[in-house]
């Protein structure tokens, strides 16, 4: 985790690094907590510079709704954890803090695609197959648009498609027996929790990013405040 500040720093300075490496500590603590809570064993947790941080499961889950309630730990406790720095960025009106904000909606977001073993991923696999199709649509619509370039998204796809023609054609293999049969309320349970938290964070980005001013903006609000200052 430190070795993570470390090498943002340099590109992001401390403050900022600071902040987005503690999100992503209580993001990955929600799934940490589900799974103690569950009675599932884990790893220790494990922080990877510009890869994100893990922490994995050492026993496979009782069922699929198991799996999607530790995959929900997550975005929901690192949600929580965005609101309470937009919160602080409110009361102290430090766009720093916005900023911080920003990137914990973000990923929060981000990791509820459906694709593969992302979280979005676990949980929308527990209702339906047709969920990791769907979300290799949105990937490959997001790439062929532009919107992410990064080569560790590619990789993800390529897991996700994999995870997908797994469900398809080995559904269960070296999994418990009935792992997908869960409950009608379950699913229900899944899909509003889903739904749910994924327009949550688009409204909490959508209201952070008015108060948020881009680089551009504070740079010129700067230059102004030295001239100002020097006059």
């Amino acid at each position: 985790m430190v070795f993570t500040i470390g090498t943002y720093s340099m590109f992001f300075g401390l403050p900022y690094a600071s902040g987005i490496v503690g999100l992503t500590l209580v993001h990955e603590s929600g799934h940490a907590l589900v799974m103690r809570h569950l009675g599932i064993p884990f790893s220790p947790m494990v922080f990877m510079p510009f890869l994100g941080a893990a922490v994995t499961m050492k026993k496979t889950p009782r069922d699929a709704y198991d799996e999607a309630l530790v995959a929900f730990g997550g975005p929901y406790l690192g949600t929580a954890g965005a609101v309470g720095v937009s919160a602080a960025a409110v009361l102290t009106d430090s766009q720093l803090l916005y900023a911080v904000a920003d990137f914990g909606y973000m990923i929060n977001l981000f990791n509820m695609l459906p694709i593969g073993m992302m979280d979005g991923g676990r949980i929308c696999g527990a209702l339906s197959p047709y969920a990791g199709l769907a979300g290799l649509g949105i990937g490959g619509g997001m790439i062929g648009a532009d919107m992410i370039s990064n080569p560790i998204f590619y990789l993800i796809m390529l897991g996700g498609a994999w995870t997908t023609f797994q469900r398809f054609y080995y559904p269960g293999q070296d999994l418990p027996k009935n792992y997908y049969k869960i409950t009608g309320a379950q699913r229900s349970a899944i899909t509003a929790g889903y739904f749910g938290l994924v327009a949550f964070l688009m409204a909490a980005m959508a209201v952070n990013g008015k108060r948020k001013k881009s680089p551009q903006v504070l740079e010129r609000e700067r230059n102004y405040s030295e001239v100002t200052y020097h006059h």
